[in-house]
């Protein structure tokens, strides 16, 4: 498990934003552990006197590294709009989907205005989000979703990008609309019935003070750039020999 889906009932006395900055000097560790393993490999393939191998593995490092940077950037805006709080929170019904596509990395926040009836087929959400797939506390299966109240960072506009969930079971991160995000979630949830949402009682996030709280970070920066190591010479080797 990730150190970053240890945000359900256990840390929820934590303030939003120390739960947003654990994440986000998480991935940024991610990040770096990415950058110096790609470096590692490359250096290492290129002094066996293997070129080709060298700039797979190079390739593939600085893919990984460009995707964890992305989610560093979506992080770091969550914590600035949080900290602005130039909008109030909303509160809203939502769910945190797994979604069943095997390309699709990221899973799906699904965000309704109300609890849709229990025990019906649940109604075309508001939005569709694609989160970050490191924060996980709040997903759920689409044979089985769980519905969670949460507060809703709000933005300026109603189209504007929601940059973070708080519910009482974890935390969410998204970082775009989902691609015709309402119709895929209706056809994933054609066959699903609402239960009742877990009722929210963490209060407004912008309320809560920061105290200054680090939570533990847990896990070293050596472990995780050493299997980083190890797969992605395993990778980029695979990729070699079919290419």
């Amino acid at each position: 498990m990730s150190v970053l889906d240890q945000s359900g009932p256990a840390t929820r006395a934590a303030p939003l934003r120390a739960e947003l900055r654990r994440a986000l000097r998480a991935e940024r560790r991610r990040t770096g552990a990415w950058l110096v393993s790609a470096a590692v490999v490359a250096a290492a393939t290129l002094g066996a006197g293997a070129p080709e191998l060298a700039l797979v593995s190079g390739a593939i490092g600085v893919c990984f590294t460009v995707w964890s940077a992305r989610l560093t950037a979506g992080l770091t805006l969550a914590i600035r709009d949080l900290e602005k709080a130039e909008h109030p929170a909303r509160r809203a019904i939502v769910a945190l989907l797994h979604d069943p596509n095997p390309r699709a990395v990221r899973p799906l926040l699904v965000v309704w205005p109300e609890a849709p009836r229990r025990g019906e087929r649940p109604p075309a959400p508001r939005s569709v989000w694609r989160c970050d797939d490191e924060l996980t506390a709040l997903e759920s299966d689409v044979s089985d979703p769980e519905l969670h109240e949460a507060w809703l960072d709000s933005g300026p506009r109603g189209w504007s990008t929601t940059r973070w969930v708080c519910a009482d079971a974890g935390i969410a991160v998204p970082h775009r609309r989902a691609l015709f995000g309402r119709i895929y979630v209706r056809m994933l949830l054609r066959a699903g019935r609402s239960g009742a949402p877990a009722r929210l009682t963490v209060p407004d996030p912008h309320t809560l003070p920061d105290g200054g709280v680090q939570l533990p970070l847990g896990g070293s920066l050596l472990r995780s750039v050493a299997w980083r190591i190890v797969a992605l010479g395993l990778l980029s080797a695979v990729v070699a020999l079919f290419a």
